[in-house]
């Protein structure tokens, strides 16, 4: 049975903990705010605090299996900020897109630098994926651009569709989310420190497996936030390094502390105003 380590209560304990919630917080609001550099410049408000009201309460929403309603809750809250449905839906789309191509592109480094044991993952698989998770986010807009200019319906039916999104900017985009993954890494890292025999286990191993768990647990959209993938990813990755229980408990902990963390956040977006008219183009822009 995994146990609190002696000093839980010590000024270690509290350090990483209170660490990692930091981390956790740091990783999640910065997801929320680089998802808004793709917000189409006529309908980008001038007030960033507008977007978080509608970013933190609609992903939330991934509590509930399918995504379905994360979606529909972007929509309906981005509807007050003058953001057409189809372009709120585009975006979901493309912001998971970075996030997973983010995360590629640091499952691929660190399995590089770091090969797992027992084959249970496949470096050059990984590799490949951030191969085309990278050339699929670059060729995205121009996709989108191409399908405007053989179907201009599409386009008048999509007003301020965020088409102009240059290359290194969703190049910077997902090298960040490579970084915002492994800061959540590291907070799954410390919060294993809290428990007997999670200090000893190598931090590199903890924090790829836990970023390769994370993203196919939200990817998966067949359980709550991937309650239970998660876990099983974590188990069956850290397996030859420590005992399921163990693993399986600090999976849970760092549930807790990330849960916690987006309760918070949740409750401080709530509290934020909305704009009392949708702003216009000339006002998103000033």
């Amino acid at each position: 049975m995994p146990v609190f380590v002696g000093s839980f209560r010590g000024v270690t304990a509290v350090l990483s903990i209170s660490t990692a919630a930091l981390l956790c917080l740091a990783t999640v609001s910065t997801f929320g705010l680089r998802a808004s550099r793709l917000l189409p410049t006529a309908s980008f408000p001038k007030l960033w605090l507008w977007w978080m009201r509608v970013w933190f309460p609609s992903y939330f929403y991934r509590y509930i299996p399918g995504k379905v309603m994360l979606v529909a809750e972007r929509v309906r809250l981005g509807a007050r900020l003058g953001i057409p449905p189809a372009t709120s839906v585009l975006l979901v789309v493309w912001e998971s897109g970075l996030l997973v191509a983010g995360s590629a592109v640091f499952g691929a480094v660190g399995l590089l630098i770091r090969p797992p044991d027992g084959g249970l993952v496949s470096p050059p698989a990984v590799v490949a994926l951030a191969a085309i998770s990278l050339v699929g986010c670059l060729a995205f807009p121009l996709v989108l651009r191409t399908m405007v200019r053989w179907f201009p319906a599409l386009g008048a039916r999509i007003p301020g569709l965020a088409l102009e999104v240059p290359a290194a900017a969703q190049l910077g985009l997902i090298l960040g989310n490579a970084g915002c993954w492994c800061l959540l890494g590291v907070s799954f890292a410390l919060t294993a420190r809290l428990f007997e025999g999670g200090g000893d286990v190598d931090v590199a191993s903890l924090v790829i497996w836990f970023v390769g768990s994370y993203v196919v647990g939200q990817v998966s959209s067949v359980t709550p936030a991937g309650i239970g993938v998660r876990e099983a990813v974590l188990v069956a990755g850290l397996a030859g390094i420590a005992p399921a229980p163990l693993v399986l408990a600090w999976a849970i902990a760092n549930r807790l502390v990330l849960a916690a963390v987006e309760g918070t956040l949740l409750l401080g977006s709530l509290a934020l105003p909305f704009p009392q008219s949708p702003p216009d183009g000339e006002e998103a822009t000033r």
